[in-house]
C-alpha cells in the first residue's frame, strides 16, 4: 500500500476531511492533498508521522513504507535506529535485511554497522533478532568472519535462558565451526563459557575438552582459568576418575584465585567417591559451617547423599533441621536449582522410606518443579515415575490435587528471567 492509499484509507475511517486533518496536524490542505492524490510519491518522514499520528496508522506501518522505497544507506540507518527504539522485532527484522541488501552501501561496511549497532541495543529480544539476520546472510555469502562475531554474541546472551540450557547450548557450539576467525580472547571466551556451559548440563567430556582448550590459549592466570579448572576437578569427580580429579585439583590448588573453601570442598567429594565416608562427612560439614550462602546448597546436598550412603538416619534427620541454614532463598541460577532439585528429591525418598507418604510427596514434587525449571527433562520424567511408583507402592490413588499438580508442572514455563547475569557454575 502507497503512501497515497494509506492515507486516504484511514482518513475515511476516521471520518475526516482534508481540512479537520489539517487544523489537527498543523499541515496546509495543500501539502495534505498532494500526498493522498498521489502527486507527492514520498512526503518528509516528519510530516508523514504527524499525519500517521492523528489517523492511527500503526509506526511499523509508517517505518515499513519508507523501507519499501529507500535504498540510501543514510535514510536505512535512520529507519532502523527508529525500528530499534520501536522494539518491533518484525520491523527491525526488515530493516537490518534491506540495509543488508542494499546495493547502495558495501556488504561489509553493512555487517560492521550492524554489529555495532547491535551491541549499543539495550533490548536483547531485538539484538538476538539483528545476529540472527547477520548469521543468516553471511551464511549465504559465505563471509565467516562476520558469522563468527554474531554467533559469539547471540550465545553470549542466550546462554543465560536456564530454561533453554539445551537448545543454547547446541547453537552456541555452532560457533566451533568459525572459531578461528575470533581473536584469542574471544575464543578463550567462547571456550570458557561453553565448557562451563556444557559442565552445568552434566556433559563431562565436552566441559573437559573446552575448558581444556580455553586454558591452553589463555596467556595469564584469571576467575575464569580458575573457574574452568575447577569445572573440570568436577567433571573427572562426576566421572568417577579420581586420579585425573585429583591432578586438576593441584592445578587449581596452584592458581592464584584458588580458594581454601573450595578446595576443602573438593577433598571432601573425592573422599566420598573413594567410599571413605567419614572423611567426606567431617569435611563437608566443616564446608558446611563455613561456606558463603551461595553454595551451602551444593555442599548438604552431596552431605545427603553421604548420609544415605551409610544408612545414617539421625545424620539425615539433623541436617533437615538445619534446612533454613542452606536452602537458598533466591533460586537465580541452574546449579542452585538442581541442587534444590537432588536435595529434595533424596528427601523425599527418605520420607516415604520412613512411611512418611505426604510429606515424602511434597518434597518429590518440590524436586519436580525445579527440575522444570531448568529444563532437566530427564530427571523431570524420573520424578514423575518416582511419584507414580510410590502411589503404587503405598496403595494409594492419585489425588486430583496431585494430578493438578503434574498437569502444572509439566506445562509450565521456566520463571527464571534470561536477563539474569550469573555465573552459571
Amino acid at each position: 500500500m502507497s503512501f497515497s492509499e494509506s492515507m486516504k484509507a484511514h482518513r475515511y475511517r476516521a471520518n475526516l476531511s482534508l481540512q479537520e486533518l489539517s487544523e489537527r496536524t498543523g499541515i496546509s490542505r495543500s501539502v495534505l492533498a498532494r500526498i493522498e492524490s498521489g502527486e507527492t510519491k514520498r512526503p518528509g518522514f516528519t510530516t508523514w508521522k504527524k499525519i500517521a499520528s492523528e489517523l492511527d496508522i500503526p509506526y511499523e506501518r509508517v517505518i515499513a513504507l519508507y523501507l519499501d522505497i529507500s535504498e540510501r544507506a543514510d535514510v536505512l540507518k535512520f529507519l532502523l535506529a527508529e525500528a530499534i527504539a520501536y522494539t518491533d522485532r518484525h520491523i527491525v527484522r526488515k530493516a537490518a535485511r534491506k540495509l543488508l541488501e542494499s546495493t547502495k552501501i558495501n556488504t561489509f561496511f553493512a555487517l560492521d554497522y550492524l554489529l555495532q549497532v547491535t551491541r549499543e541495543t539495550e533490548d536483547e529480544e531485538i539484538k538476538i533478532t539483528i545476529y540472527d539476520m547477520i548469521i543468516d546472510c553471511t551464511k549465504k555469502q559465505g563471509i565467516p568472519f562476520y558469522q563468527a562475531k554474531a554467533l559469539l554474541e547471540r550465545y553470549f546472551i542466550e546462554r543465560y535462558d536456564f530454561s533453554r540450557m539445551e537448545e543454547t547450548y547446541r547453537r552456541g557450539k555452532e560457533l566451533l565451526s568459525y572459531i578461528e576467525y575470533l581473536t584469542v580472547s574471544e575464543r578463550v571466551n567462547a571456550y570458557y563459557r561453553l565448557g562451563l556451559q556444557a559442565y552445568a548440563l552434566k556433559y563431562y567430556d565436552d566441559c573437559i575438552h573446552l575448558c581444556r582448550q580455553g586454558i591452553s590459549g589463555d596467556s595469564e592466570e584469571n576467575e575464569l582459568m580458575a573457574s574452568a579448572l575447577l569445572a573440570i576437578t568436577n567433571s573427572y569427580i562426576n566421572m568417577g576418575d579420581a586420579i585425573l580429579a585429583e591432578l586438576y585439583l593441584k592445578k587449581y590448588e596452584k592458581s592464584g584465585y584458588a580458594k581454601a573453601n573450595h578446595i576443602r570442598y573438593l577433598r571432601a567429594q573425592l573422599h566420598a567417591q573413594k567410599g571413605e565416608y567419614d572423611e567426606a562427612i567431617a569435611g563437608l560439614e566443616l564446608c558446611l559451617s563455613e561456606a558463603e550462602s551461595e553454595t551451602r546448597i551444593a555442599i548438604a546436598t552431596d552431605l545427603l547423599e553421604c548420609y544415605a550412603s551409610i544408612e545414617d538416619v539421625e545424620g539425615m534427620k539433623g541436617l533437615f533441621e538445619r534446612e533454613s541454614h542452606f536452602l537458598p532463598l533466591e533460586m537465580n541460577t541452574p546449579k542452585k536449582l538442581e541442587h534444590v532439585a537432588m536435595y529434595m528429591k533424596r528427601k523425599g525418598v527418605y520420607l516415604l522410606e520412613q512411611g512418611m507418604f505426604r510429606e515424602g510427596m511434597d518434597s518429590l514434587f518440590e524436586s519436580l518443579s525445579h527440575y522444570r525449571q531448568i529444563g532437566a527433562y530427564s530427571s523431570v520424567s524420573e520424578c514423575v515415575g518416582l511419584i507414580m511408583a510410590e502411589h503404587l507402592n503405598y496403595g494409594e490413588k492419585l489425588s486430583p490435587e496431585d494430578m493438578e499438580k503434574l498437569s502444572i508442572l509439566w506445562h509450565s514455563k521456566s520463571s527464571l528471567k534470561t536477563t539474569q547475569r550469573r555465573q552459571m557454575v
